[in-house]
């Protein structure tokens, strides 16, 4: 006689629930971390291109927020338990938190690595939740990736260097 692994409420499998909740945990403390960084950048941050990058921050922790909200939910459904402290978020989080006081060229390319962090772990959660035959968790992680691709070009843009730039900051190096 064969025994059947026991299923969810859902009907998901528990032996793949219970590889996916430390994944979706992950996230959510990564999350967490970008938003940290990014308040401290609105609140911290500096130079002559500030100004502009003071009025993209908010939708990266409006973002931030939603995916965490978001991804606290999904691991509830997976009858799982999400990190609820900031000392859980801070100990598993493998993003690193800025110092604060970030010129907005320091603050687009943490953004930058953070996004880019973020999208390699959603990569990995989308085909693990795939393979599980978790539709709902593979669709509500892509659609957090859609801000986050379209967010890493627009940093990408800013972080390019005018002539101007690299003629004045060669000599200020030298």
């Amino acid at each position: 006689m064969t025994t059947m692994n026991p299923t969810l409420s859902n009907q998901i499998d528990r032996s793949w629930a219970d590889r996916l909740v430390p994944q979706l945990n992950q996230l959510l403390a990564d999350f967490e971390m970008l938003r940290f960084n990014t308040r401290s950048a609105i609140w911290n941050g500096w130079g002559e291109q500030y100004p502009a990058m003071l009025e993209m921050l908010p939708d990266y922790m409006t973002h931030a927020e939603v995916a965490v909200n978001t991804i606290g939910h999904r691991i509830r459904c997976l009858e799982g338990k999400p990190i609820s402290t900031m000392a859980e978020a801070i100990e598993s989080a493998t993003i690193q938190s800025s110092d604060g006081a970030l010129h907005h060229r320091a603050c687009a390319r943490v953004l930058r690595e953070s996004l880019s962090h973020l999208l390699a772990l959603e990569r990995e959660l989308i085909a693990a939740a795939q393979h599980a035959g978790d539709e709902v968790t593979a669709m509500k992680i892509a659609e957090l990736m859609q801000f986050q691709e379209e967010a890493l070009w627009r940093l990408r843009t800013s972080l390019k260097r005018t002539a101007f730039e690299d003629k004045y900051l060669s000599r200020e190096s030298a």
